[in-house]
């Protein structure tokens, strides 16, 4: 699949999650924290790992094996829930994916219904 399909699935499916934060009361201008899982060969794992900081994520948890004996990456930055943040979030996580081999499974969040 070539990166203009990729991305054209990749963005519906975040919108889909934008919309059901919407729908949750969120307001996408509060900042919170966004985490983003990767799976992959554990030495391409390690590598992000090593060099997530370059994108602006820091290190959640990895999970050595999960219960199909797969490697997890999951890491969180924090950032606003409107779509030029997320479009920035998605090209990033796309660029990731291309760069170290890995694949994303998504990001989440907690809907933030109050300013701070």
């Amino acid at each position: 699949m070539g990166l203009p399909e990729k991305w054209d699935e990749v963005w519906a499916a975040d919108l889909d999650v934008l919309q059901n934060l919407r729908e949750n009361g969120d307001l996408p201008d509060v900042p919170r924290e966004i985490d983003v899982s990767f799976r992959g060969p554990m030495d391409a794992l390690r590598r992000l790992q090593a060099a997530c900081e370059n994108f602006g994520f820091t290190v959640q948890e990895f999970i050595e094996a999960d219960e199909e004996g797969e490697p997890w990456l999951f890491l969180v930055r924090t950032q606003t829930t409107d779509n030029e943040a997320i479009r920035d979030l998605t090209m990033t996580y796309l660029q990731i994916e291309d760069s170290f081999g890995v694949e994303c499974d998504g990001w989440g969040c907690v809907a933030q219904t109050e300013k701070e």
